[in-house]
């Protein structure tokens, strides 16, 4: 199904984006608030989308630049959702374990999966 070179790097993104969907889902379930639909839509758009845009030469810059802007706008969601809703004093522990950064952490692993793919194309263009 995806092209051999990159299959890993492609299942690795679908993994973190149903990884993420699910925790997304969890915590923030798309039944109780409209607001949780429109993470859950990303999520859903990032899984199913996503890798099948980054398996084709023609697509893979149109992934890249989808797959960077979803981590941006999920990275400021989540930094604001943090921020707006934090309780006690603000310490170096209470960042690290009480906010969204984890999951700021573990959404950013998208971007180097990204930049791998599009590497990919890039060189298998220069040398074709």
């Amino acid at each position: 199904m995806f092209k051999k070179e990159i299959r890993g790097a492609i299942w690795a993104l679908i993994l973190l984006s149903a990884g993420g969907l699910l925790l997304h889902t969890r915590i923030h379930p798309p039944t109780e608030s409209l607001f949780d639909w429109v993470p859950a839509a990303s999520g859903i758009i990032t899984l199913l989308v996503l890798p099948v845009l980054f398996n084709y030469r023609a697509t893979v810059a149109w992934a890249y630049v989808l797959n960077v802007a979803a981590v941006l706008v999920g990275t400021v969601a989540m930094a604001w959702y943090s921020a707006t809703h934090w309780q006690g004093p603000v310490t170096w522990q209470a960042v690290l374990l009480k906010s969204t950064l984890a999951d700021i952490v573990i959404l950013s692993a998208k971007l180097p999966l990204g930049h791998h793919i599009l590497r990919h194309f890039r060189r298998a263009r220069r040398h074709a």
